[in-house]
């Protein structure tokens, strides 16, 4: 078995935490790249930087692409993956696939200075064993869970009324009977003399009405008319 091609590819992501035009700048002196070229590598699109290369170059330039703060992603080549399916295929079979694999080849040759694009090959892992989640399997039991029409009305469930409390212990006095026959004895009737106090008729005025002075008339006799 061959070893593993790899085709390196680059969208302008840049890693958390980095400066934008620190990261820019080393990159564009890694690909000695002008205005143009810069301005389409962080175009946010895919562009191919390398095919078909093998392991060491491919970390070369994953190590590259991390020091200047940018993340380059990289796949198996798409030659690397023809080839091995080549070498288990009948002899018939090899025949069918040669012209497709004359267009992969052609294809991969185009370098990225032409200003050629591409895009990832359908069912390409980005991602590093060590970036995966390993997301358990929970069993959640949904059998209590129904789902209905956006239409349908709720089914609201049957209020529990609850008990009527217990009045066994009231009961209900007579008109007129005292509701507090272990009270304390009333408060006895003080000797007030009250003599000195008179109540005043409805309307009298409570407070005594003073007398409003009027000054005398000022004294005008050496005042002269001319």
């Amino acid at each position: 078995m061959a070893d593993p091609r790899y085709d390196i590819y680059f969208r302008g992501e840049i890693l958390a935490g980095a400066d934008d035009a620190q990261v820019k700048a080393a990159v564009a002196k890694i690909f000695k790249a002008d205005a143009a070229k810069l301005a389409t590598l962080f175009s946010g699109k895919v562009n191919t930087i390398k095919k078909s290369v093998d392991k060491a170059t491919a970390a070369k330039y994953q190590q590259a692409f991390k020091q200047a703060g940018a993340k380059a992603v990289i796949t198996v080549a798409k030659v690397a993956q023809t080839a091995e399916t080549s070498a288990t295929q009948p002899i018939g079979q090899k025949a069918k696939t040669s012209s497709v694999e004359k267009n992969t080849e052609t294809d991969n040759t185009t370098p990225v200075n032409e200003g050629n694009w591409d895009v990832l090959p359908s069912g390409s892992d980005l991602l590093k064993p060590a970036e995966r989640r390993d997301i358990p399997v929970v069993d959640i039991d949904t059998s209590a869970i129904k789902v209905v029409s956006p239409f349908a009305e709720i089914e609201v469930a049957d209020k529990v009324v609850p008990p009527a409390p217990d009045t066994a212990h009231i009961s209900v006095a007579d008109v007129g009977e005292d509701m507090n026959p272990e009270r304390a004895d009333p408060v006895a009737d003080l000797a007030l003399d009250l003599s000195a106090f008179t109540v005043a008729e409805t309307g009298a005025a409570l407070v005594d009405k003073k007398e409003k002075k009027v000054p005398p008339a000022p004294d005008t006799n050496h005042i002269k008319l001319v």
